[in-house]
């Protein structure tokens, strides 16, 4: 049953681009926020972004630069004949 936006761990890893086991891991080792009603994990509209926000790495400009100066273009292939 989902209420006011909360999801279980498994579709707001779905929601959230990731891994259902990447996601509890983050729960339970390394405090990802969450709510715990019983045993059951659920993750708020408010949770889910603060998982985004731990886990953006921005891209490094430089190296994106440096990656697109030494590659080679693709040789095309000759066909046997």
């Amino acid at each position: 049953m989902r209420r006011d936006g909360y999801m279980k761990p498994a579709e707001a890893a779905t929601d959230l681009g990731c891994g259902k086991r990447w996601l509890l891991d983050g729960l339970n080792l390394h405090g990802f926020p969450h709510t715990k009603m019983g045993k059951a994990k659920w993750l708020s509209p408010e949770d889910r972004e603060e998982i985004r926000k731990l886990c953006h790495i921005p891209a490094d400009r430089e190296k994106i630069a440096r990656f697109r100066r030494t590659r080679r273009p693709a040789r095309a292939r000759r066909r046997r004949t």
